[in-house]
């Protein structure tokens, strides 16, 4: 009986040296096991799931017809929009620069005629002419806005961005043809954004030409509306704006 307990009290000893009397186990280290299972279950939610073969393994023809369409009329529109917008803004533009300055050529032409004045005349025609013409026909091109909008403020004078010597009878029409009465998007007034806009401020000159034409507020800009959305010019360009993306589709 004493041997039977002196046994069993043997084998408590050693139970941790897989019951093998008088040898001692040495202890095993798991410690990089348990790290990397750890990370792996830490990190399992950061891996993506690989789509069921049903639903996905199906090459072009599980694409959505419906998402490749809407991507295709979304651009259409955006096409037509830029289009529209940018010879909106150029007719109002346009109006905008006679009643500020081509009247005021005209009439002055009028009372004698010399080179300054001609010059002044034909600046002003220039200008109107070719006024975000590069924007209109970049949109033509199919570029993007604000690749077009980089781009054309890169290089007009009538930028600050441009750091060329700026237009500033050209600043003074697009900014008041900028407006929130023609330009919803826009919040502040042309005198509200100018002294908002330590940028504007900084061009010579501009403050100046600003306040000698009241900052555009002495003009009656419903009646330019009115005009404007009357215009036949701007029926005839509208109409081509909607006509344009379907002889280019139909031509590539």
């Amino acid at each position: 009986m004493q041997e039977c307990i002196m046994e069993i009290y043997f084998h408590q000893q050693n139970v941790n040296n897989v019951y093998l009397p008088n040898k001692k186990r040495d202890i095993e280290f798991r410690g990089r096991e348990s790290v990397l299972v750890k990370r792996v279950g830490e990190s399992a939610d950061k891996f993506v799931r690989r789509p069921v073969a049903e639903k996905s393994a199906t090459g072009l023809h599980g694409l959505e017809s419906k998402n490749i369409f809407s991507a295709i009329r979304q651009y259409g529109r955006d096409y037509v929009h830029n289009i529209q917008h940018t010879v909106e803004h150029k007719i109002v533009f346009a109006k905008i620069a006679d009643e500020v300055l081509g009247k005021k050529y005209r009439r002055s032409l009028a009372r004698g005629v010399d080179m300054k004045k001609i010059q002044n005349l034909l600046t002003y025609y220039k200008d109107v002419t070719t006024h975000d013409l590069d924007k209109l026909v970049l949109y033509v091109l199919g570029f993007p806005r604000d690749y077009v909008s980089k781009v054309h403020r890169a290089h007009s004078e009538h930028h600050w961005e441009s750091g060329k010597k700026p237009n500033l009878r050209t600043m003074l029409c697009d900014n008041i043809a900028s407006s929130p009465e023609f330009k919803p998007e826009k919040k502040l007034s042309l005198r509200d954004y100018y002294f908002s806009s330590p940028e504007l401020q900084s061009v010579e000159g501009f403050g100046d030409i600003l306040e000698k034409y009241d900052f555009g507020e002495n003009l009656d800009f419903e009646k330019l509306k009115h005009e404007q959305k009357h215009s036949g010019a701007t029926n005839v360009l509208s109409h081509l704006a909607k006509v344009i993306p379907f002889i280019i589709a139909n031509i590539i």
